[in-house]
């Protein structure tokens, strides 16, 4: 029984290490500024008909995956702990909210750096699921699965009452309604932070406005329940281990994303016609599918002996998962910002790829040297402290 679960906290490390990899993938094209990078300057870069090749299959099969999963994990961490301390309300529930404060306030922090940060708004969400942690495992199922698709009654609204948006031309893949992709980029590349802190400020403004017509809000609070329930309903250890729901979920989620995407998707802007409606529904639930998906390849690989080697380096980055995605924040800032290494706009989707790589593979090893030492990496150590309100050990004992 011992092994069993060691089993499958260490699988769910791996796929928590893989969703910090899909996550770098996808944030280092806001750092290196190539997604605010006009169209005819993408044009001039090196490799340029592969960028767009590998753009689409990024839209495909990174792009809101992998935040799901990170998403669908933070519920499962949570429902886990549930299980076993439940009965230990009075004592861990307090605990477990001074350590969502605490959350809260890495993720401002993290915020006024960059303006991607995804902590603050999980830190938020974490005290409604909190409140709904005596729902049944099918009431949280249901309600997640509604409040993943509630953001298209506000689009339905939009669309009988309001005036039909304009579509415009896109100047580059990430366009601000009041600013050009050349002014961001120009900030930061900036050496001055007063200007650099300036415009990320204007980019969380927008940020946290285009959460209402993309629904991210109500969708990461669904993803978070439904992770209860996989925790509760113990799918890690059961139907993830199904070839069956393997199949299930990756040729229905790689079929409804499709679909979505050659219908015209575009989540960050408001319906203008009922199709949208329809464009946006298949390509949630295609997001849900197709994470449940990868989560079963990984379960599935995971119980063979070389699969759990290969996912070794996966395992390290998942249980250091919150000092690696600030540090690969850091990091991106030291590369690319002209307070760092100023390579902003120089390089192409491949060779951001490839970077990427590189990052997570210094990661790795990093994450493998720090925890021969030590139990947690150092910002996982530092928030429990802060949870404790007192210093505790973390240095492994010498064997």
């Amino acid at each position: 029984m011992e092994k069993s679960a060691n089993t499958r906290i260490e699988v769910i490390d791996a796929i928590r290490g893989f969703a910090v990899l899909g996550i770098l993938l996808a944030n280092i094209q806001s750092w290196s500024g190539y997604k605010f990078l006009p169209f005819t300057e993408l044009a001039e870069l090196p490799y340029y008909t592969l960028d767009a090749v590998l753009y689409w299959w990024n839209t495909f099969l990174v792009d809101s995956k992998f935040y799901a999963i990170f998403s669908l994990l933070f519920g499962v961490g949570f429902g886990l702990q549930w299980e076993r301390k439940q009965h230990q309300a009075e004592t861990f529930l307090p605990m477990y909210r001074r350590r969502m404060a605490f959350l809260l306030l890495f993720g401002f922090l993290h915020m006024l750096l960059w303006s991607g940060d995804i902590l603050l708004l999980y830190a938020i969400l974490a005290f409604v699921m909190i409140a709904l942690r005596s729902l049944s495992p099918r009431s949280q199922l249901l309600l997640g699965v509604t409040l993943m698709f509630a953001f298209l009654l506000t689009h339905l609204v939009v669309l009988l009452t309001g005036e039909p948006e304009v579509a415009t031309g896109k100047l580059a893949h990430h366009n601000y309604p009041d600013m050009s992709g050349e002014a961001v980029i120009a900030a930061f590349a900036s050496t001055d932070w007063g200007q650099i802190f300036e415009v990320n400020l204007h980019n969380i403004y927008w940020r946290w406005h285009d959460f209402i017509p993309n629904g991210r809000i109500s969708r990461v609070l669904g993803f978070f329940l439904i992770g209860c329930y996989l925790a509760r309903t113990g799918f890690f250890t059961g139907a993830a281990r199904r070839p069956l729901t393997l199949l299930v979920c990756l040729v229905s989620g790689v079929a409804l994303t499709l679909i979505a995407m050659n219908m015209g998707l575009s989540m960050a802007s408001w319906a203008r016609h009922p199709m949208d409606l329809v464009s946006k529904q298949l390509y949630v639930l295609g997001q849900l599918l197709m994470a449940l998906g990868y989560m079963c390849v990984l379960v599935l690989a995971f119980e063979t002996g070389i699969g759990r080697q290969l996912m070794h380096p996966l395992t390290l980055i998942g249980r250091t998962a919150f000092t690696s995605y600030l540090g690969q924040t850091v990091i991106g800032v030291g590369i690319f910002y002209g307070v760092g290494l100023g390579h902003i706009a120089t390089l192409g989707l491949a060779q951001l790829g490839v970077l990427a790589i590189g990052i997570y593979a210094f990661q790795v090893v990093f994450a493998s040297t720090w925890l021969r030492f030590f139990r947690q990496g150092p910002v996982e150590w530092a928030w429990r402290c802060l949870t404790a309100k007192k210093i505790l050990p973390n240095r492994r004992k010498a064997p």
